[in-house]
């Protein structure tokens, strides 16, 4: 590729929905990455995904490529809301989406990206160098696991991240504690449990959030008083899933709600999963951690336990973005990234301060809104991207003159 090239790195529900749209108005591109990696290989089987069935479509040009259609292809039956969705089935209509949309993705590693006169010079494990004008990184939430520094001292057969477990049978017979009070703690103890492991829920919460199901059924007048977004609903998920909106906020308010909206909390057909049926220690924190034998001994803070012995601790703790933790990107070019707390500051087309290099997911949060957290994000930036990249390009396309056209409506 030359230096008018385009390269999307990542190949997960961000990158899919990037190039997608970059077809769809005829920017020849390179996506490289493993195809949906992250949600193959470091998600838990028997997972169901936090988003509502309607709110976890990949956002592409066309609305034939949506989870309906894909159900409606494949005669799968469906119920659009107050319903779980399977990893498996999300697994496989995202295989289908980026075999119609985006069938030519190299499945190779970046290890460095180099600013260079007017473009990034881009360096693989496995393929030769390239030149481009433009990148956009759209590599997930996986470099930014957080481990607690309590834990971060035990060795790794003590100590896990809810993202290194895809199956969690290893775990029978064993006692395991979980930390942590989100959707992914959570679930990883009610799938523990279920596997056969002795489960010890720790959180430093004082209760549990478990937030009321949507309506089954929301009529017109509904719609009005209660804003559907594929986010969340209600007038205040509105404004959290509307990008201008978002960016009329203070930074430190920013920044506070791009980590915190939506949660730590967990959907609400997972509670009676939980709820007497796991041992749950809320109000309690770690404090410090140990090798005690073959096991681990938790110190906590709490009024009812200060101490716990398991045979292992896996950390439900999130993820913490913080572009230092991209390897690919060389001090030099990371330290021209005007950044907050560790978030790139981004344009509303998700630009960063360096000419050409985009961030897209999770990085945005704090530019854009909590919504890029989330599938919901791609339907509020990968058309955006698209439309920046065209205009970068100095190129015009009929198709970008129609907001709605690349733009769904959320």
């Amino acid at each position: 590729m030359s230096r008018d090239g385009v390269l999307v790195v990542g190949a997960g529900p961000f990158g899919l929905s990037i190039s997608a749209h970059l077809r769809s108005v005829g920017v020849s591109h390179r996506i490289v990455g493993r195809p949906m990696d992250t949600w193959r290989a470091h998600m838990p089987r028997g997972m169901n995904l936090k988003s509502e069935f309607y709110a976890s479509d990949i956002s592409c040009q066309s609305s034939a490529y949506d989870l309906v259609s894909y159900c409606q292809t494949r005669g799968l039956d469906f119920v659009d809301r107050v319903q779980p969705l399977s990893l498996e089935r999300f697994l496989a209509y995202a295989d289908w989406f980026a075999g119609e949309l985006v069938p030519d993705i190299d499945d190779c590693n970046v290890t460095k990206i180099t600013s260079v006169n007017a473009g990034f010079q881009v360096e693989f494990s496995d393929a030769d160098a390239m030149t481009v004008g433009q990148v956009v990184v759209a590599t997930g939430v996986l470099p930014h696991f957080h481990l607690p520094t309590e834990l971060a001292n035990l060795p790794s057969d003590l100590v896990s991240h809810t993202k290194d477990h895809h199956n969690l049978d290893q775990f029978r017979g064993r006692q395991v504690a979980v930390i942590g009070a989100g959707q992914s703690a959570l679930e990883s103890a009610a799938l523990l449990h279920e596997a056969g492991a002795d489960v010890h829920l720790v959180a430093r919460q004082s209760a549990l959030s478990w937030p009321d199901p949507n309506p089954s059924h929301v009529t017109a007048l509904g719609h009005v008083r209660r804003p559907v977004t594929k986010l969340c609903e209600g007038w205040r998920c509105a404004f959290w899933a509307t990008p201008a909106a978002f960016r009329l906020l203070p930074e430190d308010m920013r920044v506070s709600k791009a980590r915190s909206v939506l949660g730590p909390a967990g959907i609400w057909w997972l509670k009676d999963r939980v709820e007497g049926v796991v041992d749950v220690l809320t109000d309690h924190a770690v404090k410090t951690a140990e090798p005690h034998g073959s096991c681990v001994r938790l110190h906590l803070s709490g009024p009812r336990q200060s101490v716990m012995d398991v045979d292992h601790v896996v950390a439900g703790t999130g993820f913490h973005i913080d572009l230092g933790r991209l390897g690919f990107l060389p001090p030099d070019l990371r330290d021209g990234i005007a950044s907050v707390h560790g978030y790139p500051i981004l344009s509303r087309s998700c630009e960063s301060s360096v000419a050409g290099l985009y961030f897209a997911g999770a990085p945005a949060a704090v530019s854009l809104g909590p919504s890029m957290r989330f599938i919901a994000g791609t339907h509020r930036s990968a058309a955006r991207i698209a439309r920046s990249i065209v205009r970068r390009s100095g190129r015009t396309s009929k198709q970008l003159d129609s907001p709605t056209a690349m733009e769904p409506a959320v």
